[in-house]
């Protein structure tokens, strides 16, 4: 499907974590960000040797040492096992909460400077990885997702089993004191709105629940998916759902996700690229 843009594509604001604290770049059209200098380099689709992949032990350990890992007393959501199993968090010391935070200290001070006088402007968060941390499931699971699993950590709603990503809450808070309404788009389910709902705002995020927009896959409750439903991509669902946000008459400034899925085909005026070194959405 080709998707059509209302406008032309626009400015986007390049967050780069491990720049120089304040900088950021602007090229024109539509381009990502990146989480460094430059993105890691995914292996080939068809490798013919072992050297062009990374071991996946060696990352993993490496997941765990960029995130600080930190065993907690928190019992993990749904588990009957005995002894208990215990979550694991990321340190909010670590160099993930500080990568992360410096990202949104940059957007609170650009957004506070830009688009001040833009009707009904808007900000728009993905919430996996990008408003909520999600590392208790990735080492809970071996990184390796079930959706019954999964569903247990997002329907615990508890901000010691998903908190709040370093700095966001912040974020939010000074992009509204700017005049921004907030916007959330995910690809979770739609049948974990409740859930998902209750533990942003239990992780100290202000929600309109009119503003959270969560995946119907049959397209029944979503009819701005009916060119792609039942069998939307993931930058189909999020690109026309911010179609259909902009519809209403809002300007989304700003685009926040931790994937690049989350980022592509339009409708955002910049966007930030989250880090999450975890798991890859295309």
């Amino acid at each position: 499907m080709k998707l059509t843009l209302k406008r032309p594509a626009r400015t986007t604001t390049i967050a780069f974590a491990s720049l120089a604290a304040g900088m950021a770049l602007t090229v024109p059209g539509l381009a990502l960000a990146h989480d460094g200098h430059k993105a890691v380099p995914a292996p080939p689709a068809a490798p013919t040797s072992a050297d062009q992949i990374q071991n996946i032990d060696q990352v993993k350990t490496a997941i765990k040492a960029y995130y600080g890992d930190t065993p907690t007393t928190t019992v993990a959501p749904g588990t009957a096992t005995n002894p208990p199993t215990f979550i694991h968090t990321f340190n909010p010391d670590g160099a993930y909460a500080h990568e992360v935070e410096g990202i949104a200290a940059r957007a609170a001070k650009e957004l506070s400077h830009h688009h001040k006088r833009t009707a009904n402007k808007a900000i728009l968060f993905d919430i996996d990885d990008t408003t909520l941390n999600t590392y208790s499931y990735e080492i809970f699971s071996n990184f390796v997702y079930n959706p019954a699993t999964n569903a247990n950590f997002v329907n615990a709603s508890d901000p010691q089993v998903f908190p709040a990503v370093p700095g966001m809450v912040g974020l939010e808070k000074s992009a509204e004191a700017h005049g921004y309404q907030v916007y959330f788009l995910t690809g979770r389910p739609i049948t974990q709105k409740d859930g998902t709902i209750l533990n942003l705002t239990r992780a100290g995020y202000d929600v309109d629940p009119t503003h959270v927009y969560l995946k119907d896959a049959s397209g029944a409750t979503e009819p701005w998916l009916s060119s792609c439903a039942p069998a939307c991509t993931t930058v189909q669902y999020k690109s026309l759902t911010r179609q259909h946000i902009e519809s209403l008459g809002v300007d989304i400034v700003a685009n926040f996700g931790d994937q690049f899925s989350d980022l592509k085909g339009g409708f955002a005026d910049s966007t930030y690229k989250i880090p999450n070194p975890m798991y890859y959405l295309p």
